[in-house]
């Protein structure tokens, strides 16, 4: 390990408030949206925000892991 006081925690955070925001936010409007519009409107506030950050898991702790994954299982509840 590079160092042991260098985590990705503070990216973690910085990467799955806002997404539960988004989701939040969205939730108020679904109805009014139909699937396909649904999707794509998720995909561009939430999704696009994962899609760097699984390529840089290598050596991340468990708990930061399951965080992203809670915040990608509502955007998937959501949308489906």
């Amino acid at each position: 390990m590079l160092c042991e006081h260098l985590t990705f925690d503070y990216h973690v955070n910085s990467v799955s408030k806002p997404a539960f925001y988004h989701i939040w936010a969205v939730r108020h409007i679904r109805l009014a949206l139909t699937d396909d519009m649904a999707k794509i409107v998720i995909c561009a506030l939430v999704k696009a925000r994962f899609g760097y950050t699984n390529s840089v898991l290598v050596s991340v702790k468990i708990k930061n892991v399951v965080r992203l994954q809670r915040a990608q299982n509502a955007v998937a509840r959501l949308v489906a």
